[in-house]
Protein backbone atom coordinates (compact mmCIF):
# COMPACT_ATOMS: atom_id res chain seq x y z
CA UNK A 1 0.00 0.00 0.00
CA UNK A 2 1.05 3.52 -1.09
CA UNK A 3 2.33 5.41 2.08
CA UNK A 4 0.23 8.48 1.21
CA UNK A 5 -1.90 11.11 2.81
CA UNK A 6 -3.42 13.63 0.86
CA UNK A 7 -2.87 17.65 2.51
CA UNK A 8 -6.76 18.69 2.35
CA UNK A 9 -6.16 21.80 5.07
CA UNK A 10 -6.15 24.43 2.34
CA UNK A 11 -9.42 24.34 -0.79
CA UNK A 12 -12.86 24.61 -0.58
CA UNK A 13 -15.42 22.51 -1.15
CA UNK A 14 -16.77 19.12 0.13
CA UNK A 15 -14.27 17.27 1.58
CA UNK A 16 -14.96 14.18 -0.66
CA UNK A 17 -14.12 16.77 -3.68
CA UNK A 18 -10.95 17.69 -1.96
CA UNK A 19 -9.70 14.47 -1.48
CA UNK A 20 -10.08 13.29 -4.73
CA UNK A 21 -8.67 16.46 -6.19
CA UNK A 22 -5.56 16.02 -4.28
CA UNK A 23 -5.19 12.21 -5.65
CA UNK A 24 -4.81 14.15 -9.13
CA UNK A 25 -2.09 17.03 -7.84
CA UNK A 26 -0.28 13.88 -6.36
CA UNK A 27 -0.33 12.52 -9.95
CA UNK A 28 0.89 15.36 -11.59
CA UNK A 29 3.69 16.21 -9.23
CA UNK A 30 4.87 12.30 -8.89
CA UNK A 31 4.56 11.47 -5.51
CA UNK A 32 1.65 9.17 -6.98
CA UNK A 33 2.34 6.69 -9.90
CA UNK A 34 0.37 4.81 -12.15
CA UNK A 35 -0.59 1.18 -10.43
CA UNK A 36 0.03 2.26 -6.51
CA UNK A 37 -2.10 1.43 -4.37
CA UNK A 38 -3.90 4.20 -2.67
CA UNK A 39 -4.67 3.96 1.34
CA UNK A 40 -7.15 1.62 2.43
CA UNK A 41 -10.91 3.27 3.63
CA UNK A 42 -10.51 2.99 6.96
CA UNK A 43 -6.79 4.34 7.11
CA UNK A 44 -7.04 7.47 5.04
CA UNK A 45 -10.39 7.69 7.01
CA UNK A 46 -8.70 7.44 10.11
CA UNK A 47 -5.54 9.76 9.26
CA UNK A 48 -8.29 12.57 7.77
CA UNK A 49 -10.30 12.06 10.58
CA UNK A 50 -13.21 11.62 8.60
CA UNK A 51 -15.78 8.92 7.81
CA UNK A 52 -15.50 6.03 5.96
CA UNK A 53 -17.96 7.07 3.77
CA UNK A 54 -16.42 10.06 2.96
CA UNK A 55 -13.51 8.50 1.68
CA UNK A 56 -15.39 6.23 -0.05
CA UNK A 57 -17.57 8.98 -1.90
CA UNK A 58 -13.50 10.26 -2.54
CA UNK A 59 -12.50 7.36 -4.20
CA UNK A 60 -15.44 7.15 -6.13
CA UNK A 61 -15.15 10.74 -7.41
CA UNK A 62 -11.29 9.54 -7.98
CA UNK A 63 -12.89 7.10 -10.27
CA UNK A 64 -15.38 9.19 -12.11
CA UNK A 65 -12.60 11.67 -13.08
CA UNK A 66 -10.10 8.86 -14.74
CA UNK A 67 -7.58 9.13 -12.02
CA UNK A 68 -8.29 5.60 -9.98
CA UNK A 69 -9.54 2.38 -10.49
CA UNK A 70 -11.27 0.24 -7.69
CA UNK A 71 -10.70 -3.66 -8.47
CA UNK A 72 -12.96 -6.06 -6.21
CA UNK A 73 -11.08 -7.42 -3.16
CA UNK A 74 -7.76 -5.62 -3.76
CA UNK A 75 -8.25 -2.45 -3.14
CA UNK A 76 -8.21 1.15 -5.15
CA UNK A 77 -5.11 1.89 -7.43
CA UNK A 78 -3.71 4.77 -9.23
CA UNK A 79 -4.73 4.95 -13.14
CA UNK A 80 -3.77 7.28 -16.17
CA UNK A 81 -6.07 9.72 -16.68
CA UNK A 82 -8.36 9.66 -19.17
CA UNK A 83 -8.23 12.91 -21.60
CA UNK A 84 -11.42 12.89 -23.41
CA UNK A 85 -9.86 15.20 -25.70
CA UNK A 86 -6.55 13.14 -26.35
CA UNK A 87 -6.70 12.06 -30.61
CA UNK A 88 -6.39 8.57 -29.38
CA UNK A 89 -10.22 8.44 -28.39
CA UNK A 90 -12.75 9.15 -30.35
CA UNK A 91 -15.31 11.42 -29.03
CA UNK A 92 -18.71 9.62 -28.32
CA UNK A 93 -21.80 10.40 -30.49
CA UNK A 94 -25.10 10.44 -29.36
CA UNK A 95 -27.44 7.35 -29.83
CA UNK A 96 -30.84 7.37 -30.98
CA UNK A 97 -33.14 4.77 -31.20
CA UNK A 98 -37.24 4.29 -32.27
CA UNK A 99 -39.35 5.86 -29.52
CA UNK A 100 -41.47 3.16 -30.09
CA UNK A 101 -43.44 2.93 -26.10
CA UNK A 102 -46.22 0.43 -26.58
CA UNK A 103 -46.02 -1.86 -23.46
CA UNK A 104 -46.69 -5.21 -23.60
CA UNK A 105 -50.33 -6.42 -22.41
CA UNK A 106 -48.82 -10.01 -21.41
CA UNK A 107 -45.87 -11.06 -19.49
CA UNK A 108 -44.93 -13.51 -22.01
CA UNK A 109 -41.94 -11.33 -22.77
CA UNK A 110 -40.29 -13.29 -25.50
CA UNK A 111 -43.42 -12.83 -27.92
CA UNK A 112 -42.84 -8.93 -27.65
CA UNK A 113 -40.28 -7.51 -30.53
CA UNK A 114 -37.13 -5.81 -29.43
CA UNK A 115 -38.02 -2.02 -28.70
CA UNK A 116 -37.59 0.69 -26.40
CA UNK A 117 -40.05 2.13 -23.97
CA UNK A 118 -39.87 6.17 -23.25
CA UNK A 119 -42.83 7.93 -21.91
CA UNK A 120 -46.05 6.70 -22.61
CA UNK A 121 -47.52 7.47 -25.74
CA UNK A 122 -46.14 5.07 -28.79
CA UNK A 123 -44.21 6.61 -32.37
CA UNK A 124 -42.62 5.51 -34.96
CA UNK A 125 -40.13 8.60 -35.62
CA UNK A 126 -36.96 8.71 -34.69
CA UNK A 127 -35.82 10.39 -31.45
CA UNK A 128 -33.15 12.44 -33.13
CA UNK A 129 -32.93 14.88 -29.52
CA UNK A 130 -29.06 14.55 -28.54
CA UNK A 131 -28.21 13.00 -25.37
CA UNK A 132 -26.74 14.45 -22.89
CA UNK A 133 -23.39 12.99 -21.71
CA UNK A 134 -22.54 12.48 -18.07
CA UNK A 135 -20.06 11.05 -16.11
CA UNK A 136 -19.21 8.62 -14.23
CA UNK A 137 -17.09 5.86 -13.19
CA UNK A 138 -18.24 3.56 -9.53
CA UNK A 139 -16.80 0.79 -8.10
CA UNK A 140 -18.31 -0.82 -5.39
CA UNK A 141 -17.40 -4.08 -3.28
CA UNK A 142 -18.79 -7.63 -4.44
CA UNK A 143 -21.43 -9.39 -3.09
CA UNK A 144 -20.45 -11.27 -0.07
CA UNK A 145 -19.99 -15.26 -1.09
CA UNK A 146 -23.31 -17.40 0.02
CA UNK A 147 -22.99 -19.73 2.85
CA UNK A 148 -23.32 -22.71 0.43
CA UNK A 149 -24.46 -23.12 -3.31
CA UNK A 150 -27.57 -22.00 -4.34
CA UNK A 151 -29.05 -20.96 -0.81
CA UNK A 152 -32.78 -21.63 -1.21
CA UNK A 153 -32.91 -18.48 1.67
CA UNK A 154 -33.30 -15.14 0.76
CA UNK A 155 -29.24 -13.72 1.05
CA UNK A 156 -29.20 -10.40 2.84
CA UNK A 157 -26.31 -9.25 0.90
CA UNK A 158 -26.48 -6.21 -2.10
CA UNK A 159 -28.48 -7.11 -4.36
CA UNK A 160 -26.31 -7.43 -7.91
CA UNK A 161 -27.06 -6.09 -10.91
CA UNK A 162 -23.32 -5.06 -11.92
CA UNK A 163 -22.24 -8.60 -12.80
CA UNK A 164 -23.59 -9.89 -16.31
CA UNK A 165 -22.97 -13.62 -14.75
CA UNK A 166 -26.36 -15.86 -15.07
CA UNK A 167 -27.07 -19.01 -12.34
CA UNK A 168 -27.58 -22.20 -14.46
CA UNK A 169 -30.08 -24.09 -13.47
CA UNK A 170 -30.86 -25.81 -10.62
CA UNK A 171 -30.00 -29.97 -11.18
CA UNK A 172 -27.85 -32.59 -10.02
CA UNK A 173 -26.84 -33.23 -14.04
CA UNK A 174 -23.33 -31.32 -14.01
CA UNK A 175 -22.70 -33.32 -10.58
CA UNK A 176 -23.09 -36.78 -12.40
CA UNK A 177 -20.92 -35.82 -15.23
CA UNK A 178 -18.09 -35.35 -13.11
CA UNK A 179 -18.70 -38.63 -11.10
CA UNK A 180 -18.49 -40.60 -14.62
CA UNK A 181 -15.02 -38.49 -15.36
CA UNK A 182 -13.94 -39.65 -12.33
CA UNK A 183 -14.90 -43.11 -12.93
CA UNK A 184 -14.21 -43.28 -16.90
CA UNK A 185 -10.34 -44.23 -16.49
CA UNK A 186 -7.14 -42.98 -15.04
CA UNK A 187 -7.72 -39.34 -14.36
CA UNK A 188 -4.10 -38.87 -14.56
CA UNK A 189 -4.86 -38.55 -18.35
CA UNK A 190 -6.48 -35.29 -17.35
CA UNK A 191 -4.33 -33.32 -15.68
CA UNK A 192 -1.12 -33.64 -17.32
CA UNK A 193 0.42 -31.67 -19.19
CA UNK A 194 -0.91 -31.78 -22.78
CA UNK A 195 -0.50 -29.47 -26.20
CA UNK A 196 -1.84 -25.93 -26.22
CA UNK A 197 -4.00 -26.80 -29.21
CA UNK A 198 -6.19 -29.03 -27.01
CA UNK A 199 -7.12 -33.21 -27.50
CA UNK A 200 -8.96 -33.83 -30.60
CA UNK A 201 -12.06 -34.89 -29.40
CA UNK A 202 -12.03 -31.56 -26.87
CA UNK A 203 -11.26 -29.53 -30.35
CA UNK A 204 -14.19 -31.71 -31.93
CA UNK A 205 -16.72 -30.67 -29.24
CA UNK A 206 -16.25 -27.01 -29.46
CA UNK A 207 -16.11 -27.35 -33.34
CA UNK A 208 -19.67 -28.42 -32.87
CA UNK A 209 -20.54 -25.78 -30.17
CA UNK A 210 -18.97 -23.15 -33.39
CA UNK A 211 -21.28 -25.16 -35.60
CA UNK A 212 -24.80 -24.55 -34.06
CA UNK A 213 -24.04 -20.42 -34.25
CA UNK A 214 -23.03 -21.06 -38.24
CA UNK A 215 -19.25 -21.69 -38.25
CA UNK A 216 -17.27 -23.99 -40.33
CA UNK A 217 -17.76 -27.06 -38.00
CA UNK A 218 -14.12 -28.03 -39.21
CA UNK A 219 -11.77 -28.86 -35.49
CA UNK A 220 -8.54 -27.43 -37.09
CA UNK A 221 -10.13 -24.25 -36.94
CA UNK A 222 -10.76 -24.06 -32.99
CA UNK A 223 -8.84 -23.56 -30.43
CA UNK A 224 -9.88 -24.24 -26.28
CA UNK A 225 -8.90 -21.53 -24.37
CA UNK A 226 -9.43 -20.56 -20.55
CA UNK A 227 -12.57 -18.66 -21.08
CA UNK A 228 -13.72 -16.16 -23.55
CA UNK A 229 -11.30 -13.27 -21.57
CA UNK A 230 -8.31 -15.31 -22.19
CA UNK A 231 -9.43 -15.69 -25.83
CA UNK A 232 -9.69 -11.91 -26.25
CA UNK A 233 -6.39 -11.39 -24.90
CA UNK A 234 -4.33 -14.24 -27.21
CA UNK A 235 -6.44 -12.41 -30.22
CA UNK A 236 -4.94 -9.36 -29.68
CA UNK A 237 -1.60 -10.15 -28.66
CA UNK A 238 -1.75 -12.18 -32.29
CA UNK A 239 -2.46 -9.20 -33.81
CA UNK A 240 -1.41 -6.19 -32.31
CA UNK A 241 1.57 -4.04 -31.31
CA UNK A 242 2.52 -1.16 -28.68
CA UNK A 243 0.87 1.78 -30.34
CA UNK A 244 -1.52 -0.24 -33.08
CA UNK A 245 -4.99 1.57 -33.62
CA UNK A 246 -7.95 -1.24 -32.38
CA UNK A 247 -11.44 0.21 -33.16
CA UNK A 248 -14.38 -0.60 -31.12
CA UNK A 249 -18.09 0.13 -30.29
CA UNK A 250 -17.76 3.65 -28.49
CA UNK A 251 -19.68 1.67 -25.55
CA UNK A 252 -17.58 -1.67 -25.27
CA UNK A 253 -16.83 -4.54 -22.78
CA UNK A 254 -14.66 -2.67 -20.19
CA UNK A 255 -12.36 -5.85 -20.35
CA UNK A 256 -11.03 -4.20 -24.20
CA UNK A 257 -9.95 -0.52 -22.03
CA UNK A 258 -8.15 -2.62 -19.40
CA UNK A 259 -6.47 -4.55 -22.37
CA UNK A 260 -5.68 -1.30 -24.07
CA UNK A 261 -3.82 0.07 -20.78
CA UNK A 262 -1.79 -3.34 -20.00
CA UNK A 263 -1.22 -3.86 -23.96
CA UNK A 264 -0.20 0.01 -24.85
CA UNK A 265 -2.34 -0.12 -27.77
CA UNK A 266 -5.24 2.71 -28.84
CA UNK A 267 -7.77 2.28 -28.84
CA UNK A 268 -10.94 4.95 -30.75
CA UNK A 269 -14.64 4.28 -30.85
CA UNK A 270 -17.18 3.94 -33.68
CA UNK A 271 -20.42 5.52 -33.17
CA UNK A 272 -23.26 3.75 -33.06
CA UNK A 273 -27.28 3.89 -34.28
CA UNK A 274 -30.05 1.21 -32.79
CA UNK A 275 -28.12 -1.76 -34.76
CA UNK A 276 -24.33 -1.14 -34.18
CA UNK A 277 -21.65 0.69 -35.23
CA UNK A 278 -22.09 2.96 -38.42
CA UNK A 279 -20.54 1.60 -41.71
CA UNK A 280 -19.53 5.03 -42.92
CA UNK A 281 -17.91 6.13 -40.12
CA UNK A 282 -16.03 2.94 -39.85
CA UNK A 283 -14.95 2.83 -43.28
CA UNK A 284 -13.49 6.48 -42.95
CA UNK A 285 -11.74 5.70 -39.87
CA UNK A 286 -10.13 3.00 -42.17
CA UNK A 287 -9.17 5.52 -44.83
CA UNK A 288 -7.73 7.96 -42.17
CA UNK A 289 -6.19 5.83 -39.67
CA UNK A 290 -5.12 2.84 -40.67
CA UNK A 291 -6.43 0.45 -37.88
CA UNK A 292 -4.86 -2.88 -37.36
CA UNK A 293 -7.91 -4.73 -35.69
CA UNK A 294 -11.67 -4.10 -34.77
CA UNK A 295 -13.41 -5.49 -32.12
CA UNK A 296 -16.95 -6.00 -32.09
CA UNK A 297 -19.88 -7.64 -30.35
CA UNK A 298 -22.72 -7.51 -33.01
CA UNK A 299 -25.43 -9.97 -31.42
CA UNK A 300 -26.99 -8.65 -28.21
CA UNK A 301 -24.31 -5.97 -28.10
CA UNK A 302 -22.78 -5.33 -23.98
CA UNK A 303 -24.80 -2.99 -22.69
CA UNK A 304 -26.81 -1.94 -25.52
CA UNK A 305 -28.76 -5.04 -26.47
CA UNK A 306 -28.70 -4.06 -30.08
CA UNK A 307 -28.43 -6.60 -32.90
CA UNK A 308 -27.04 -5.83 -36.52
CA UNK A 309 -29.38 -6.87 -39.10
CA UNK A 310 -27.85 -8.93 -41.69
CA UNK A 311 -27.62 -6.30 -44.17
CA UNK A 312 -25.47 -4.22 -41.87
CA UNK A 313 -23.82 -7.23 -41.75
CA UNK A 314 -22.83 -6.94 -45.16
CA UNK A 315 -21.90 -3.86 -45.18
CA UNK A 316 -19.48 -3.87 -42.49
CA UNK A 317 -18.35 -7.30 -43.90
CA UNK A 318 -17.06 -5.36 -47.21
CA UNK A 319 -15.32 -2.42 -45.58
CA UNK A 320 -13.18 -4.92 -43.46
CA UNK A 321 -12.07 -6.77 -46.63
CA UNK A 322 -11.36 -3.60 -48.35
CA UNK A 323 -9.07 -2.13 -45.94
CA UNK A 324 -7.80 -5.84 -44.91
CA UNK A 325 -8.69 -5.36 -41.20
CA UNK A 326 -8.68 -7.83 -38.75
CA UNK A 327 -12.07 -8.70 -37.13
CA UNK A 328 -12.12 -10.36 -33.50
CA UNK A 329 -16.07 -10.99 -32.54
CA UNK A 330 -17.08 -11.59 -29.43
CA UNK A 331 -19.93 -14.30 -29.42
CA UNK A 332 -20.99 -14.67 -25.84
CA UNK A 333 -23.92 -13.65 -25.57
CA UNK A 334 -25.29 -15.19 -29.38
CA UNK A 335 -27.26 -17.63 -27.69
CA UNK A 336 -29.85 -15.76 -26.42
CA UNK A 337 -30.52 -14.40 -29.61
CA UNK A 338 -32.34 -17.31 -31.86
CA UNK A 339 -33.55 -14.86 -34.53
CA UNK A 340 -29.88 -13.11 -35.26
CA UNK A 341 -28.68 -13.49 -38.28
CA UNK A 342 -25.14 -15.70 -38.60
CA UNK A 343 -22.16 -14.22 -36.60
CA UNK A 344 -20.42 -11.19 -38.23
CA UNK A 345 -17.35 -13.76 -39.07
CA UNK A 346 -18.94 -15.66 -41.13
CA UNK A 347 -19.54 -12.66 -43.60
CA UNK A 348 -16.15 -12.45 -43.67
CA UNK A 349 -14.34 -15.75 -42.82
CA UNK A 350 -10.75 -15.86 -44.05
CA UNK A 351 -10.18 -12.96 -41.64
CA UNK A 352 -12.26 -13.12 -38.75
CA UNK A 353 -11.55 -14.20 -34.76
CA UNK A 354 -14.72 -15.54 -33.35
CA UNK A 355 -14.58 -15.70 -29.56
CA UNK A 356 -16.91 -17.83 -27.90
CA UNK A 357 -17.32 -20.30 -24.69
CA UNK A 358 -19.67 -21.39 -22.03
CA UNK A 359 -19.65 -18.94 -19.03
CA UNK A 360 -22.99 -17.13 -19.61
CA UNK A 361 -24.57 -20.53 -20.50
CA UNK A 362 -22.99 -22.91 -17.91
CA UNK A 363 -21.07 -20.96 -15.73
CA UNK A 364 -18.65 -18.27 -15.19
CA UNK A 365 -16.33 -20.22 -12.74
CA UNK A 366 -15.40 -23.35 -15.72
CA UNK A 367 -13.89 -20.68 -17.85
CA UNK A 368 -13.73 -22.42 -21.08
CA UNK A 369 -14.21 -20.68 -24.10
CA UNK A 370 -12.57 -21.46 -27.75
CA UNK A 371 -11.28 -19.43 -30.75
CA UNK A 372 -12.58 -20.17 -34.08
CA UNK A 373 -10.02 -18.91 -36.78
CA UNK A 374 -9.11 -19.18 -40.24
CA UNK A 375 -6.53 -21.62 -40.55
CA UNK A 376 -3.58 -19.97 -41.46
CA UNK A 377 -3.76 -17.94 -37.97
CA UNK A 378 -4.32 -21.28 -35.74
CA UNK A 379 -0.58 -21.49 -35.61
CA UNK A 380 0.25 -18.21 -33.87
CA UNK A 381 -3.12 -18.01 -32.10
CA UNK A 382 -2.24 -21.27 -30.34
CA UNK A 383 1.52 -19.82 -29.50
CA UNK A 384 -0.55 -17.17 -27.48
CA UNK A 385 -2.34 -19.41 -25.52
CA UNK A 386 1.02 -21.17 -24.43
CA UNK A 387 2.20 -18.14 -23.59
CA UNK A 388 -0.73 -17.14 -21.15
CA UNK A 389 -1.35 -20.22 -19.53
CA UNK A 390 0.80 -23.28 -21.14
CA UNK A 391 -2.33 -24.63 -22.13
CA UNK A 392 -6.56 -24.90 -21.14
CA UNK A 393 -6.73 -26.77 -18.52
CA UNK A 394 -8.12 -30.99 -19.15
CA UNK A 395 -10.53 -31.87 -16.70
CA UNK A 396 -12.96 -28.13 -17.12
CA UNK A 397 -12.15 -29.10 -20.90
CA UNK A 398 -13.58 -32.77 -20.46
CA UNK A 399 -16.63 -31.19 -18.36
CA UNK A 400 -17.15 -29.04 -21.42
CA UNK A 401 -16.77 -31.37 -23.95
CA UNK A 402 -19.53 -33.90 -22.08
CA UNK A 403 -21.82 -30.64 -21.31
CA UNK A 404 -21.97 -29.96 -25.35
CA UNK A 405 -22.00 -33.83 -26.79
CA UNK A 406 -25.13 -34.92 -24.36
CA UNK A 407 -26.57 -31.65 -25.33
CA UNK A 408 -26.47 -30.39 -21.92
CA UNK A 409 -25.43 -26.89 -23.16
CA UNK A 410 -27.80 -26.27 -25.93
CA UNK A 411 -30.55 -27.40 -23.56
CA UNK A 412 -28.89 -24.61 -20.45
CA UNK A 413 -29.18 -22.16 -23.93
CA UNK A 414 -33.20 -22.94 -23.87
CA UNK A 415 -33.56 -22.59 -20.47
CA UNK A 416 -31.54 -18.97 -20.09
CA UNK A 417 -33.84 -17.79 -22.88
CA UNK A 418 -37.09 -18.83 -20.80
CA UNK A 419 -35.59 -17.51 -17.67
CA UNK A 420 -34.21 -14.52 -19.09
CA UNK A 421 -38.21 -13.03 -20.66
CA UNK A 422 -39.21 -14.34 -16.72
CA UNK A 423 -36.96 -11.73 -15.06
CA UNK A 424 -37.24 -9.13 -17.96
CA UNK A 425 -41.22 -9.22 -17.08
CA UNK A 426 -40.67 -8.17 -13.85
CA UNK A 427 -37.94 -4.80 -14.46
CA UNK A 428 -40.30 -3.58 -17.19
CA UNK A 429 -42.99 -3.89 -15.02
CA UNK A 430 -41.18 -1.05 -12.55
CA UNK A 431 -39.81 0.82 -14.54
CA UNK A 432 -42.63 1.79 -17.30
CA UNK A 433 -42.52 5.13 -18.82
CA UNK A 434 -38.51 5.12 -18.33
CA UNK A 435 -35.99 4.95 -21.45
CA UNK A 436 -34.92 1.30 -21.58
CA UNK A 437 -33.38 -0.73 -24.22
CA UNK A 438 -34.36 -4.61 -23.98
CA UNK A 439 -34.31 -7.83 -25.77
CA UNK A 440 -36.84 -10.18 -24.77
CA UNK A 441 -34.40 -13.23 -23.92
CA UNK A 442 -31.29 -11.29 -22.79
CA UNK A 443 -30.52 -11.13 -19.33
CA UNK A 444 -29.35 -7.24 -18.94
CA UNK A 445 -30.79 -3.70 -19.96
CA UNK A 446 -29.26 -0.36 -20.88
CA UNK A 447 -31.54 2.09 -18.82
CA UNK A 448 -30.57 6.06 -20.28
CA UNK A 449 -31.27 8.41 -17.30
CA UNK A 450 -32.91 11.61 -17.41
CA UNK A 451 -31.46 14.98 -17.37
CA UNK A 452 -31.69 15.80 -13.78
CA UNK A 453 -30.02 12.85 -12.31
CA UNK A 454 -26.50 12.53 -12.71
CA UNK A 455 -25.46 8.67 -13.00
CA UNK A 456 -22.83 8.70 -10.93
CA UNK A 457 -25.30 9.88 -7.78
CA UNK A 458 -27.21 7.44 -9.44
CA UNK A 459 -25.20 4.37 -8.57
CA UNK A 460 -24.15 5.57 -5.89
CA UNK A 461 -26.60 6.12 -3.88
CA UNK A 462 -28.29 2.64 -5.40
CA UNK A 463 -25.17 0.92 -3.42
CA UNK A 464 -25.90 3.10 -0.39
CA UNK A 465 -29.33 1.17 -0.85
CA UNK A 466 -27.86 -2.06 -1.58
CA UNK A 467 -28.06 -2.57 -4.98
CA UNK A 468 -24.98 -2.54 -7.65
CA UNK A 469 -25.49 -1.03 -11.05
CA UNK A 470 -22.86 -0.37 -13.95
CA UNK A 471 -22.53 2.90 -15.09
CA UNK A 472 -21.85 4.10 -18.29
CA UNK A 473 -18.33 5.45 -17.82
CA UNK A 474 -16.86 1.79 -17.71
CA UNK A 475 -18.26 0.82 -21.06
CA UNK A 476 -17.35 4.25 -23.14
CA UNK A 477 -14.49 5.16 -25.37
CA UNK A 478 -14.77 8.64 -25.37
CA UNK A 479 -17.63 11.04 -23.63
CA UNK A 480 -19.75 8.84 -21.75
CA UNK A 481 -23.88 8.65 -22.20
CA UNK A 482 -26.08 9.64 -19.36
CA UNK A 483 -27.05 5.80 -18.46
CA UNK A 484 -26.36 2.84 -17.26
CA UNK A 485 -26.34 -1.56 -17.70
CA UNK A 486 -28.72 -3.38 -15.12
CA UNK A 487 -28.08 -6.97 -15.55
CA UNK A 488 -30.42 -9.38 -13.54
CA UNK A 489 -29.21 -12.71 -14.11
CA UNK A 490 -27.04 -13.29 -11.00
CA UNK A 491 -29.81 -13.08 -8.67
CA UNK A 492 -31.48 -16.29 -7.50
CA UNK A 493 -34.01 -14.83 -5.85
CA UNK A 494 -37.22 -12.96 -7.63
CA UNK A 495 -38.02 -11.33 -4.39
CA UNK A 496 -34.61 -9.75 -4.67
CA UNK A 497 -35.09 -8.58 -7.94
CA UNK A 498 -38.23 -7.06 -6.85
CA UNK A 499 -36.85 -5.23 -4.34
CA UNK A 500 -33.58 -4.44 -6.14
CA UNK A 501 -35.53 -2.36 -9.38
CA UNK A 502 -38.10 -0.72 -6.78
CA UNK A 503 -35.17 0.66 -5.04
CA UNK A 504 -34.39 1.88 -8.54
CA UNK A 505 -37.31 3.26 -9.29
CA UNK A 506 -37.80 4.72 -5.77
CA UNK A 507 -34.04 6.44 -6.32
CA UNK A 508 -34.99 7.71 -10.09
CA UNK A 509 -38.35 9.28 -8.86
CA UNK A 510 -36.00 11.53 -6.43
CA UNK A 511 -35.31 14.95 -7.65
CA UNK A 512 -32.58 15.68 -5.41
CA UNK A 513 -29.32 12.97 -4.21
CA UNK A 514 -27.61 14.96 -1.18
CA UNK A 515 -24.99 13.59 1.13
CA UNK A 516 -27.58 12.30 3.62
CA UNK A 517 -27.80 9.37 1.31
CA UNK A 518 -23.76 8.57 1.53
CA UNK A 519 -23.02 6.50 4.55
Amino acid sequence: MTIWIPDISSGSGPVYRRIAHAIGDAVEKGQLQAGDRLPTHRDLAYHLGVTVGTVTRAYREAERLGLAIGEVGRGTYVSVPMDINTPLLLPGHPVTFDADTKQPETNDIASIPRQQMTNGSATSAVNTTPVNFGTAYVSFTSQREPRHYYPEQIEDGPINFRMNCPLPPRESHINQVLIDIAQSGPIESLITYKTEYGMPHHRQALATMAGRFGLDDNPDRVLPTAGVQHAMTVALMTFIRPGDLVLCEELTYPNLRSLAAMMQFRLRGIAMDEEGILPDVLDNLCRTQSPRVIYLMPTLHNPLCSTMSHERRIAIAEILRKHNLILIEDGIYGFLDTAAPPPLSCFVPERAVYLNGISKSVGGGLRIGFIHAPIQYIAKLASGIRTTCMMTPGIGLELATRLINDGTVERYENWHREEASRRLGIILGSLKGYDVRFHPTNYHIWLALPDHIETSELVMNAANSGVMLTAAQQFAVGVPPRGLRLAFGAERSTERIHHGVNTILRLLQTSEFSDAHVM
